[in-house]
């Protein structure tokens, strides 16, 4: 996996890349100080999965993932925050993050984090999980309403698994698979992937 760190503290791409560099299957591409310099490095070389500050001068993390997630789609986007309050997580994985852990994270959960989002997957810290879902609304209401198929798909999507791949193992069209995940995020009054398998999870019907 290539890993770009992204945090305008030496301190702390100093601290990460030290954490990180005992792991064979992990290669640090490079560091950057700012979201303007990140961008400099993922238009220039193969990057996997970027580990990325929010609070930094000029563009901010949270500024810096819509265009992320509009020009390198196929670059994943861990935030690695000391902010732990539920409306800067939220906001992260509507923005397209596919993660979200606190500073203060062990060396094994961050390299389950990166493991999980590289795979195509999601991971929330689980400390910040309750917080996060304290505020949603109708979410009990909802979950009722999941068909057992609506809730295969999730599961899936829980798995890591792509719209191509859910439609192979379910036998379906990429159209309809799409039309279930409407569904479930409609059900669930969630917008993204992450957010709707951070609620299945905590809600109990999905693994």
């Amino acid at each position: 996996m290539r890993i770009l760190i992204v945090d305008d503290h030496k301190v702390v791409r100093d601290g990460v890349r030290f954490m990180l560099s005992d792991t064979p299957e992990i290669e640090i591409v490079g560091e950057a100080d700012s979201a303007e310099a990140m961008f400099d490095i993922v238009s220039s070389e193969p990057v996997d999965v970027v580990l990325l500050d929010i609070r930094m001068e000029g563009m901010t993390g949270l500024d810096a993932l819509g265009r992320m997630a509009s020009e390198f789609p196929q670059v994943r986007v861990l935030m690695l925050s000391m902010h732990d309050q539920p409306g800067y997580v939220r906001r992260a994985i509507e923005l397209g993050a596919s993660g979200y852990l606190l500073k203060s994270a062990g060396r094994d959960e961050v390299l389950a984090a990166i493991s999980s989002v590289s795979e195509g997957g999601t991971y929330i810290q689980a400390s910040l999980m309750e917080p996060l879902l304290a505020d949603a609304t109708g979410v009990s209401r909802q979950t009722g309403r999941l068909s057992p198929r609506e809730q295969e798909v999730l599961q899936l999507i829980a798995d890591g698994s792509e719209n191509k791949q859910i439609a192979r193992h379910l036998g379906l069209s990429e159209a309809t698979v799409k039309t279930y995940i409407r569904g479930v995020f409609d059900r669930l009054d969630v917008s993204s992937r992450a957010e709707a398998v951070a609620v299945g999870l905590r809600i109990g019907i999905i693994d």
